[in-house]
């Protein structure tokens, strides 16, 4: 929603040398939000979107708004110029989360679930197998993030955020010098890139600690984006990760699907979804 608010139609819906005006229409993105309506009303297009993603919000009905939010996030991912990154993964977590909200018993996610309320085993398990699915996709995530970046010779040496602080790119001003002056210390630079690494390598294998540990990754995880989010300003892309974060992080031990988990043979109490 912010990008749709703080970013002018020219930059969102810029020409592509070699590929034409956007967007583009073509196949299935010809189902997204920019294309379902006529290319001369991208602005109305944009108010919808601000729009079903206010109500998304909101709270109301996650048994529809889930599946707009998902018709959103797609739209974004395959109709803007330049989507990065933190685009396709909202749109990938929109998508996942679907099967959750089709199956969620109440009017409003801010609520709490009513006493008593139990699913039936088949969207309990519908749930959960999608709830799984979408933290194993955010695991990998993080794993391949972490291995792409540790037989880089920069990563590997330890060397990679300070070619960052010595002004390559990244931050200017003030945070360029904050910056530069810890990088600029061989071992603090050593520290931050090897540590950052660790990180990543910690939130890949987080669904398999317990559940005393997920807050304590949730913190270092939030640490490393906050600080790629200030230092590198990427913002977009880390609300994504953050919120990629915390479905990863945060067990699965809502009262409504842990009753239905344990239903017949839908026995969900692993690591997955939250040991006690």
């Amino acid at each position: 929603m912010l990008t749709l608010v703080f970013t002018s139609n020219d930059a969102l819906f810029r020409p592509v040398l070699g590929v034409g005006d956007y967007p583009l229409c073509r196949g299935v993105e010809s189902l997204g939000l920019f294309c379902v309506i006529p290319r001369e009303q991208l602005g109305l297009s944009k108010v919808l979107g601000i729009f079903i993603l206010l109500l998304v919000i909101s709270g109301v009905l996650p048994q529809l708004t889930g599946v707009l939010h998902a018709w959103v996030a797609f739209s974004v991912a395959t109709g803007i110029s330049i989507p990065d990154g933190g685009d396709q993964i909202t749109s990938n977590l929109a998508l996942l989360l679907v099967p959750i909200c089709l199956t969620d018993p109440r009017m409003n996610h801010w609520r709490s679930a009513r006493s008593g309320v139990r699913l039936l085993a088949s969207r309990a398990g519908t749930a959960g197998v999608s709830l799984l699915a979408l933290k194993l996709q955010v695991s990998i995530l993080y794993f391949y993030s972490m291995t792409g970046k540790i037989f880089q010779t920069e990563w590997a040496e330890g060397s990679a955020l300070y070619y960052i602080g010595s002004g390559f790119f990244g931050p200017s001003g003030a945070l360029k010098d904050a910056f530069g002056l810890l990088t600029d210390n061989p071992v603090v630079s050593l520290g931050m890139s090897w540590g950052a690494l660790l990180i990543e390598l910690m939130l890949a294998v987080t669904l398999l600690t317990p559940d005393k540990f997920r807050l304590a990754w949730f913190a270092l995880g939030g640490s490393l984006h906050a600080g790629i989010a200030l230092f590198l300003g990427i913002w977009s892309f880390q609300v994504a990760m953050l919120a990629a974060l915390s479905l990863l992080t945060i067990p699965a031990t809502s009262p409504v699907y842990s009753a239905g988990f344990r239903l017949r043979h839908f026995r969900f109490k692993t690591a997955f979804v939250g040991t006690r």
